[in-house]
């Protein structure tokens, strides 16, 4: 009998998605987010994939509106300590963005 372990990371699928002058948008994130959490085989049911599919849109939703307060309460954070540091002109281009 031979038995064997394979030890050590793997490296998973690889997939690069780029922009130009600009970062990815929060819509970007959040589908990247429930396909890392969210997931049916192709092979389910169809009404199970159709009810996994409204899931994820919820889902998707939630994520999309949370990562958009985080966004809002850093730059919050942000234009504050800038205007704290004397650089008003600069706090006021975060705060308008």
């Amino acid at each position: 009998m031979v038995m064997s372990y394979k030890a050590g990371p793997e490296l998973g699928a690889i997939e690069v998605y780029t922009t130009e002058n600009k970062g990815h948008p929060v819509e970007f994130w959040a589908e990247r987010c429930v396909d890392k959490i969210i997931y049916v085989s192709a092979d389910a049911p169809e009404q199970v994939q159709v009810q996994v599919k409204q899931f994820r849109d919820n889902i998707k939703k939630v994520i999309e509106e949370y990562m958009q307060n985080a966004i809002k309460s850093d730059r919050i954070t942000l234009n504050n300590k800038l205007q704290e540091l004397g650089f008003n002109e600069v706090a006021e281009i975060i705060r308008k963005n």
